[in-house]
This record gives C-alpha cells, structure tokens and sequence, in this order.
C-alpha cells in the first residue's frame, strides 16, 4: 500500500523544485521521478494516473519558471505561491486527488486533516468542516 503522505511531500518537493531550478528539471529528471515512485510497486493505477497530473502539472511549473516575465508579483520565496502565480488551482488538483485516494484505502487523521486543507486550496471552500476525523469515519460505510 502506498504511503499518501509520502507522496503528498515527494510532489511539493517536485513542485519546489521546479519553481525555483526549473533547469535542474528536464523530461529526462521527471521521467526518473515518476518512474522511482512507479518502482516501489505500491501506486495503484488511481495513484498512478494522479502522479502522472502532478508530473504534467510540474512540466508546465518549469516551463513557466524557465521563461518567466520580469514584472511577476512577489513569490516571498514561497514555492506556493509560485505555483498559484504559474498554474493556480490545477497544480494542487491532483494532490487533493492523491490525499482523498489515500483516506479511501487507508483511512487516517492526518490524511483527513490534509483533504480538509487541500479541498479549500483547490475549491476556495471548507470540506467536511465542523466534522471531526472520528465522526467522519464512524459515518463511513
């Protein structure tokens, strides 16, 4: 079974990367990304097709970041905010997919607590908010 929140931060780290040493990323280094996390023989085909969004999401984060225009907002040297500033919502869209992925197999409070924080990022409102972990799971069929 694949570790969700291991791979919510391979991804961050993915997009860090590719925001601030877009060069340091060409298709050949994605490629070898993909294919270490494809290797470890826990990503599923829903997990798979996920880190396949997340790469095509960091292929536009490094394209952007290579050729970027002068006159940009202030980044505050926050990979975040280079990715709203590049890609927005879309970017964290397979995230949130990945986290909800990981409390359908293999449910787990801090996986909640990561939906919870990724749905608002990506939708601009509160998932399941007053719901605790434990309700949510009590309710679960």
């Amino acid at each position: 079974m694949a570790d969700y929140l291991g791979l919510l931060v391979q991804c961050e780290d993915l997009y860090a990367g590719v925001c601030f040493d877009a060069g340091d990323w060409p298709d050949s280094a994605l490629a070898d990304w993909i294919s270490g996390i494809a290797e470890s023989g826990q990503v599923d085909r829903e997990t798979a097709r996920e880190l396949r969004r997340v790469m095509r999401s960091a292929q536009k984060l490094r394209r952007f970041w290579e050729s970027s225009p002068a006159n940009l907002p202030p980044d505050h040297g926050d990979f975040r905010t280079r990715v709203d500033i590049a890609v927005g919502a879309a970017a964290w869209r397979p995230l949130l997919a990945l986290a909800r992925r990981g409390l359908e197999v293999s449910p787990d409070a801090e996986l909640y607590e990561e939906v919870k924080e990724r749905f608002r990022v990506v939708s601009g409102e509160r998932w399941m908010e007053g719901v605790s972990y434990e309700e949510w799971l009590e309710g679960r069929p």
